[in-house]
C-alpha cells in the first residue's frame, strides 16, 4: 500500500555515507526525514512523506511501509545515541533495489473505489412518499442511493480506467452490513494497494421539515486493529506501535476525503438543499472498514420538498457529479502528496 520513494532515499544514503555506524539523528537530517520516538518502549517510526520503516532498539528486524518484515542487526544504544549498523542499512538498501524491481514505478497509489449503496432487498432504508399525478407514491432510500452509485461508478471507470471500480451490490438486493466492509477489507489486502470506502445513503426523520445533506467519518477516537502481533513478528510492543500509526493516518485520510466529497455535494446541490457538514459516528460499515472510509447522507427521503428533488433523474445527476467531483479531488490529492498531505 505504501510507496518506496523513502527507501529509495535509504539506498542513496548507504551510497553516499561512510562505511560506518550512523546514528539515527544523522541519518534522519541527511534523509530530511522525521520519526516518531516512543521513549518508554525505545522504538520508533521514521517517516518520509508516505513512507514508515518502524523499527524497536534490541529488535534484529524492522518492519517496512506496514508490510513487510525486514531482518537486519537491532539498533542498538550507544550513550545517547541510537545507532544502526552499516549491514543494517545494506540490508534496507537490497530491499529498495528488489523492491523497485518487482514493484510499480508509480508512487502511492489509489488501487480501487468501493462505493456502497445503502440497504437493499428487504430492507429499503428510508421510506418518504411523493405525488405523481394526484396519487400517493412510495419513494424508498435503496433505490435513490442505488442510482446515483451507478452513476458515480460509470463517472470513476471513464475517467479512472486502470482503477478497479467495485459495488457492494448492483441491484435489489440485501447485503449484511459486516459483508460489505469485509469486501472492501478483503479486496485493499488483494491488490496490495489503497482503496476508498463511500457508503451511500439517504436520510429519514421523524420531523418533516429535516432537510439537508451531511458526510461522516469514524471519530479518531474509535480503536481498530490493522496489525496483530503475529504480523510483525509476535512482537507485541512493535505491533502496538505500527497500528497506532495506522490508525492516525486512515484518520486523517478519511476526514480529507469527507471533506472533498461535502465541498463536492456543495458546489452541485449547495443552493437546493442545506449543507449540515461533517460528523463523527462510528458505523459499522466504516468503522470495521482498513481504509479511507466516509458515510454520506444525500437528502432526506421524509422532506416532502427534498423527496420531490430525489425523484427527479436530474437532482440524483447533480449529487452523483458532487460525489464524483469529491472522489476525484481526494485521489489527485492523495497520490501527489501521498498519506501525510495536511488537512
Amino acid at each position: 500500500m505504501r510507496r518506496v520513494a523513502f527507501l529509495a532515499l535509504f539506498l542513496l544514503a548507504a551510497l553516499v555515507l561512510p562505511a560506518a555506524d550512523r546514528d539515527l539523528v544523522e541519518v534522519l537530517e541527511q534523509l530530511g526525514a522525521t520519526c516518531e520516538w516512543d521513549p518508554l518502549r525505545e522504538a520508533g517510526v521514521i517517516l518520509a512523506g508516505s513512507d514508515r520503516i518502524a523499527f524497536q532498539v534490541g529488535t534484529p528486524f524492522v518492519l517496512v511501509n506496514y508490510t513487510e518484515r525486514l531482518d537486519i542487526p537491532a539498533p542498538r544504544r550507544d550513550g545517547g545515541r541510537i545507532v544502526f549498523t552499516e549491514e543494517a542499512i545494506a540490508a534496507v538498501s537490497a530491499a529498495v533495489a528488489r523492491m523497485r524491481r518487482e514493484g510499480p514505478a508509480e508512487g502511492l497509489r489509489i488501487g480501487a473505489i468501493v462505493l456502497d449503496p445503502g440497504h437493499g432487498g428487504i430492507d429499503p432504508g428510508g421510506v418518504g412518499t411523493r405525488t405523481v399525478d394526484g396519487k400517493v407514491v412510495s419513494l424508498f432510500e435503496k433505490d435513490i442511493v442505488l442510482k446515483i452509485a451507478l452513476m458515480v461508478g460509470e463517472r470513476l471507470r471513464t475517467v479512472f480506467p486502470t482503477k478497479s471500480v467495485v459495488f457492494t451490490r448492483t441491484e435489489d438486493t440485501k447485503i449484511p452490513l459486516e459483508d460489505r466492509s469485509a469486501m472492501a477489507n478483503e479486496l485493499q489486502e488483494k491488490l496490495g494497494e489503497a482503496v476508498l470506502y463511500v457508503s451511500i445513503h439517504a436520510n429519514a426523520s421523524a420531523r418533516a421539515k429535516a432537510t439537508g445533506f451531511e458526510v461522516w467519518y469514524l471519530p479518531p477516537t474509535y480503536r481498530r486493529t490493522f496489525v496483530r502481533p503475529e504480523d510483525v513478528g509476535a512482537d507485541p510492543i512493535l505491533s502496538k506501535i505500527v497500528n497506532s500509526m495506522l490508525e492516525e493516518e486512515t484518520s486523517e485520510e478519511s476526514i480529507v476525503l469527507a471533506r472533498e466529497i461535502l465541498q463536492g455535494l456543495e458546489a452541485r446541490i449547495g443552493t437546493r438543499s442545506p449543507n449540515h457538514g461533517l460528523k463523527e459516528e462510528a458505523w459499522a460499515v466504516v468503522r470495521n472498514s482498513l481504509m479511507p472510509a466516509v458515510l454520506v447522507e444525500v437528502g432526506y427521503v421524509t422532506n416532502p420538498g427534498e423527496a420531490a428533488q430525489l425523484s427527479d433523474p436530474a437532482y440524483l445527476q447533480d449529487i452523483a457529479e458532487g460525489l464524483y467531483n469529491g472522489i476525484i479531488a481526494f485521489i489527485a490529492r492523495f497520490e501527489r502528496a501521498g498519506s501525510s498531505f495536511d488537512r
